[in-house]
C-alpha cells in the first residue's frame, strides 16, 4: 500500500462511521417528525441525504477495497461495472439534487404564494422535477455503463487504475463524455454556486426593504443551509470535473504531475465533502441538533453517575462487620 493510500484511508475511515450515524439521525427525524416532513423545502434535502448516505456507505467502501490493494484483484469486471455505476449514479444525482435545491430556494423565498399555493402547482413545480432528475440519472448511467452499446468495457477497463480507468464511453464516445463531464459536472457545479450566490445577493438587497425583514427571519435558516452545503459541494466537485475533462479532451502532455494530482487528490475530494455534509446539515436543523445534544449530555451524565457509584462502592466501609467485631470484645 502506497503512502498516499494510507493517508486517504487514515482520513476517510475515522469520519465514515460518525458521518453515517449523523446521516441516519437526520434522515430519521426528517421522515418521522411531522413538522419537518411536511415542510416542502426539506423534501429535496431528505432525498439528497439518503443519496449521500448511500454514497459514503457503499461507494466509499468499494474505494477502500481499491486503496487497500492498489488494484482490482482477479480482474473483476462486475466489480468495476458496479463501482462505476454506483459512483456515477449517486454522485451525479447528489449534484443534480443540490442544483435543484439551490434554484428551488428562490421559489420558496420569493414566489412561495404564487407557485406553491395549491396541490397541483406543488406537484408540478416541486415533486415532478425531483422525480425527473432521479429517473434521468438512473437511465443515463444504466445505459452508458451497464448496457454500454457504444463500446466495450471489457476491453477498456484497467484494473490497476482508480474506478478501473472509468467506463469506456468517457474515453471513446465524445458526445456522451461531453454531456457527462461538461454538463453534468462542470455546468451543474457552476450553477450551484451561481444560484447560491444570486440568492444571497437577492436576500441582502431585499433585506434593506422594510417589508422584507420578516420574510428574511422566516427563511434565514433555509438560506444558510443551502448556501453552506452548495459552497462545500462546489469546492468538492468542480476541481475534479475540470481535471477529468482536461485528462479526456486534452490528452497531450497530461500524463505527468497533473494526472497524479487528479488520481491522488481530486477524485477523492468529493468523498471528503460528502463525509462533512451531514454535520453542516445538522446545524441547520436546531430542533434535531438539540435532541442530539440532549442525548449526548444524557449519556455523559449517565456515565458520570455510574462512575461515581462504582467508586463509592469500592471505597465503602463494611460497617456491619465492624459492629460485630466491636460487640465481641469483652471489657476487663
Amino acid at each position: 500500500m502506497s503512502i498516499f493510500n494510507r493517508i486517504k484511508l487514515g482520513i476517510f475511515i475515522p469520519f465514515q462511521i460518525p458521518s453515517i450515524i449523523c446521516h441516519i439521525f437526520l434522515i430519521y427525524h426528517l421522515i418521522f417528525n411531522r413538522q419537518l416532513r411536511h415542510a416542502l423545502q426539506n423534501h429535496v434535502i431528505l432525498i439528497f441525504l439518503i443519496t449521500n448516505c448511500l454514497l459514503i456507505t457503499i461507494d466509499l467502501s468499494m474505494a477502500y477495497y481499491f486503496l487497500n490493494n492498489n488494484l482490482i484483484k482477479e480482474n473483476n469486471l462486475n466489480f468495476c461495472l458496479a463501482w462505476n455505476f454506483i459512483n456515477s449514479f449517486l454522485s451525479n444525482l447528489s449534484v443534480f439534487l443540490m442544483m435543484w435545491a439551490s434554484f428551488e430556494r428562490h421559489l420558496f423565498i420569493f414566489y412561495d404564494r404564487q407557485i406553491f399555493n395549491n396541490k397541483l402547482k406543488r406537484f408540478i413545480f416541486h415533486y415532478i422535477p425531483i422525480i425527473i432528475l432521479i429517473i434521468y440519472t438512473l437511465i443515463f448511467y444504466f445505459i452508458t455503463i451497464i448496457i454500454s452499446p457504444f463500446c466495450s468495457n471489457i476491453e477498456h477497463f484497467d484494473y490497476n487504475e482508480v474506478f478501473c480507468h472509468r467506463a469506456c464511453y468517457i474515453h471513446h464516445v465524445i458526445i456522451l463524455s461531453s454531456i457527462d463531464l461538461l454538463i453534468h459536472k462542470i455546468l451543474c457545479s457552476i450553477l450551484i454556486f451561481f444560484f447560491s450566490l444570486f440568492l444571497l445577493i437577492r436576500i441582502v438587497y431585499k433585506k434593506k426593504q422594510r417589508n422584507q425583514i420578516i420574510r428574511w427571519h422566516r427563511h434565514k435558516r433555509m438560506t444558510i443551509q443551502i448556501i453552506s452545503i452548495s459552497t462545500l459541494y462546489f469546492i468538492g466537485t468542480l476541481p475534479s470535473a475540470i481535471a477529468e475533462s482536461l485528462h479526456i479532451f486534452v490528452k497531450s502532455d497530461y500524463d505527468g504531475g497533473e494526472s497524479m494530482i487528479q488520481d491522488e487528490l481530486f477524485l477523492y475530494l468529493f468523498y471528503l465533502t460528502s463525509l462533512i455534509i451531514p454535520f453542516i446539515s445538522l446545524m441547520s436543523f436546531p430542533e434535531v441538533y438539540q435532541k442530539l445534544r440532549f442525548l449526548l449530555c444524557l449519556k455523559r451524565r449517565t456515565n458520570t453517575i455510574s462512575k461515581v457509584t462504582y467508586s463509592v462502592r469500592r471505597n465503602q466501609v463494611d460497617i456491619p462487620v465492624l459492629n460485630i467485631k466491636k460487640s465481641t470484645i469483652k471489657p476487663i
